[in-house]
């Protein structure tokens, strides 16, 4: 899988027969099977061991799609979103990383592969927040819930913790992934950094009463807050967060800044903090506005993060920022783990080797994450980064390109050696490929 960069399995397999075994270690047809659950354990396993003499640790959190545009016969096919927004084919995942807050450490920590378009398992959140309305107003009145089929089925999976929806994965991960951490270290304090695919109060509320963790969450543009103002037609109506009035305020100028592969110079930076209520709980609201040189927002809209860190001087605003930044580090990891592993590329049907083969996937990314510091100090990693195109670079992707180079190359030498080519042969082979 590494050498190839894929996933598919026949095209890693020798013959037919090597295929079948590779699928039978997937697809839990052994007795001895590799699956996500064990790759998971070990991840988290791993990742607590190396934390075990930190003070605070970073989890960054992410969904990633695994997009399957043309795939229509997979199991539990599912649907996700393409890089336009569009719905197409596909399966879910959610990756979580741990960064080390003093040597900045990357350790890939856990990952769950999960699909809506898993029937027996996969429960809409509003079909959840239905059912225990109706089940409510029922015990309200004292009377029995009559329930639909549906709702009798998603009870029973609830009674058998058999259910799967995004804030379960979401919610479960969190949770063993702060425990594995603090099994191996009490005293570890882990802030969880998440997108705005969370921004609500059940996962404030879980991250900050039941795992005693802080969090760092961006809020969407479209949040309320506290404060109230009369519209046109005389009606009071929530003013939104991006427009709240927050009692504190610093401003400073950066000389450069690199935002999307642009370069700005002379950028100001507007940070605002204040506390709000949401849910009976107040936290802390950081929003983040950018100006360049001429004075005009480079992004339309603020940033706006929610956090239940204290945020009482600037300093600190400016701290729960740059914590927020680092977010991006997982969506890094998904790159590589896509471009150089070949992450979206297998092609087995059944979804216990589907589950799996991602799992794989990222535990061997996470592999070269760890290496990647003692790359630049061994000689043939530098060739190996020559041979994969890298020209004094040396890094994950040339490192792979080149350890593939070299493995063609001994495929090549095989097969001259099979087919007992002579120096003649070989030289009209070669005039004719060039």
């Amino acid at each position: 899988m590494v050498s190839s960069q894929t996933t598919q399995l026949w095209t890693l397999a020798e013959d037919a027969n090597e295929y079948e075994r590779m699928h039978n270690l997937f697809s839990g047809r052994l007795k001895s099977v590799l699956n996500d659950e064990k790759i998971s354990s070990a991840l988290r396993e791993k990742t607590a061991t190396s934390f075990s003499s930190e003070e605070f640790v970073l989890a960054l959190h992410d969904p990633c799609d695994i997009r399957k545009p043309y795939a229509k016969k997979l199991e539990n096919i599912g649907r996700v979103r393409d890089l336009e927004g569009n719905m197409i084919n596909g399966y879910s995942t959610f990756g979580t990383v741990c960064l080390s807050s003093g040597t900045q450490e990357l350790h890939f920590s856990d990952i769950s592969v999960f699909s809506n378009g898993d029937k027996e398992h996969y429960v809409l959140q509003t079909e959840l927040d239905a059912l225990h309305k109706k089940q409510a107003n029922a015990k309200k009145m004292r009377e029995v819930a009559a329930l639909t089929k549906r709702e009798k089925e998603i009870v029973a999976l609830l009674e058998n913790e058999e259910y799967v929806n995004l804030r379960r994965v979401v919610q479960t991960q969190l949770q063993r992934v702060s425990e594995e951490l603090k099994n191996e270290n009490e005293n570890l304090r882990i802030c969880h950094v998440i997108d705005r695919q969370m921004d609500g109060d059940p996962y404030f509320s879980f991250i900050d009463k039941e795992l005693g963790d802080f969090f760092v969450i961006r809020a969407k543009i479209s949040r309320n807050s506290n404060e109230t103002t009369v519209n046109e037609a005389g009606k009071e109506v929530a003013v939104k967060l991006k427009d709240a009035s927050l009692p504190y305020k610093h401003i400073e100028v950066i000389e450069k800044i690199r935002l999307n592969k642009k370069v700005y110079q002379d950028v100001t930076r507007i940070i605002e903090w204040g506390k709000q209520n949401f849910e009976g709980k107040d936290y802390s609201v950081v929003r983040i506005t950018l100006l360049n040189r001429k004075g005009k927002e480079i992004f339309l809209k603020p940033m706006l993060l929610i956090t239940n860190l204290p945020v009482d001087k600037a300093k600190e605003a400016v701290e729960i920022y740059l914590i927020y930044l680092k977010r991006a580090k997982i969506e890094g990891v998904f790159k590589f783990v896509k471009n150089a592993l070949g992450w979206e590329e297998f092609q087995v049907q059944d979804w216990e080797s589907i589950k799996n083969i991602i799992a794989l996937a990222f535990f061997i990314g996470g592999y070269f994450y760890e290496i990647e510091p003692e790359l630049a100090n061994n000689p043939v990693i530098l060739w190996l980064c020559q041979l994969g195109g890298g020209k004094g670079k040396i890094t994950r992707h040339y490192f792979l390109e080149g350890l593939k180079n070299l493995l063609i190359h001994q495929q090549v030498e095989r097969f001259r050696e099979k087919a007992r080519l002579r120096a003649d042969d070989w030289s009209d082979i070669m005039e004719f490929a060039l």
